[in-house]
């Protein structure tokens, strides 16, 4: 349709105006989900170094720590996440545009500006050409087809880590790297919370945590696999033999994966019956000697009043006091009466 100047005008306001909406939206979403991975990974490794500075600062300031995340319900939370998502597809997802890249805006504002062959101008109708007609049609054969063309598929590997698919001839650069940071960063801040607690590793094992875990397994990341390993081997000891019957392919992993320690009876488990009686008694005792730890440092801000622990603290004057044993004045005077010691005087006169 054209106008009164001659000029072709456009009947489709409502499908142009839908088209860059829906490009907007489009924009929106990926922004939206940029910001979120931004998030997940500030957040993870903001935790992972306050646990690790924590640590080497002291022992027991990294156990609070460890104590808040767990009453928070961290390990849940991730299970959860781990449920919910497929972890295989949110690390190969990216969320990043080339055309709203950083260097992509300063390479278009600078002196040089872009090449304008690589740009092709889809404004324009009469520029459009219809595709090539292929004269022999070649016939498909997923055996010979060729990466390049192919769409593109995520490489995996069983649990002992060997390839269940093709692996490209090119090295991968399309991955979401920040989801590869948090994944990993999540599954260090859950080792650390549960690493040598056996309430908190019987908590993943009501949790059936093993089952969602083993979906790491299956990326060819050696940091994410290694560990979700060391979480399996955390709670193989409290597995029973039926369970480790039917995960040796993961026992064995770990087996060839694990840094093993010099006195390392994961899998023998001496004895188990012990740990898990001992398990409660042993946190409740944790989170005692955590808040004796902050209230003598700590006073103000655990609302103690300043010197109530030198009252309470004298423990061997209170026991004294229960045996009727405490009188210091009359051993002092007892001690008085006493005549001092003199040394025996030798055949000449000296000492």
């Amino acid at each position: 349709m054209y106008g009164n100047d001659g000029k072709k005008t456009s009947s489709t306001h409502g499908s142009n105006g839908s088209d860059s909406d829906s490009a907007r939206n489009t924009n929106e979403e990926l922004d939206a989900a940029r910001s979120q991975e931004i998030a997940a990974k500030a957040l993870s490794g903001i935790l992972t170094l306050l646990l690790k500075w924590f640590k080497v600062s002291h022992i027991l300031k990294f156990e609070y720590l460890a104590q808040l995340l767990l009453d928070s319900n961290y390990i849940p939370l991730v299970l959860k996440l781990w449920q919910t998502q497929d972890i295989e597809r949110v690390v190969s997802y990216k969320c990043d545009r080339e055309e709203l890249n950083l260097f992509h805006f300063c390479r278009s504002h600078s002196r040089q500006g872009i090449d304008e062959t690589d740009q092709v101008d889809d404004d324009d109708d009469d520029d459009a050409a219809p595709p090539p007609i292929i004269k022999f049609r070649r016939e498909h054969n997923p055996h010979n087809a060729d990466w390049s063309s192919a769409a593109p598929q995520a490489p995996r590997v069983n649990e002992l880590g060997q390839p269940t698919t093709d692996f490209p001839p090119e090295p991968i650069t399309n991955f979401s790297w920040r989801n590869f940071f948090s994944s990993i960063n999540y599954l260090r801040v859950m080792h650390k919370i549960c690493k040598n607690k056996a309430h908190r590793n019987l908590l993943l094992m009501n949790y059936k945590s093993d089952k969602l875990l083993k979906k790491s397994l299956e990326i060819p990341q050696p940091e994410l696999r290694r560990y979700t390993l060391k979480l399996i081997k955390d709670q193989t000891p409290f597995c029973g033999r039926k369970w480790r019957q039917n995960n040796m392919s993961a026992i064995t992993a770990v087996y060839l994966t694990i840094k093993p320690e010099l006195r390392d009876d994961w899998l023998a488990g001496s004895d188990v019956e012990t740990d898990i009686a001992e398990a409660l008694p042993l946190e409740q005792a944790l989170r005692a000697l955590t808040h004796w730890h902050n209230v003598r440092r700590y006073p103000e801000m655990m609302g103690v009043e300043q010197g109530i622990l030198n009252v309470e603290q004298d423990f061997f004057a209170k026991e004294l006091e229960k045996m009727d044993l405490a009188d210091p004045g009359g051993m002092e005077e007892e001690g008085s009466n006493d005549q001092a010691w003199e040394p025996p005087m030798n055949v000449d006169g000296f000492t």
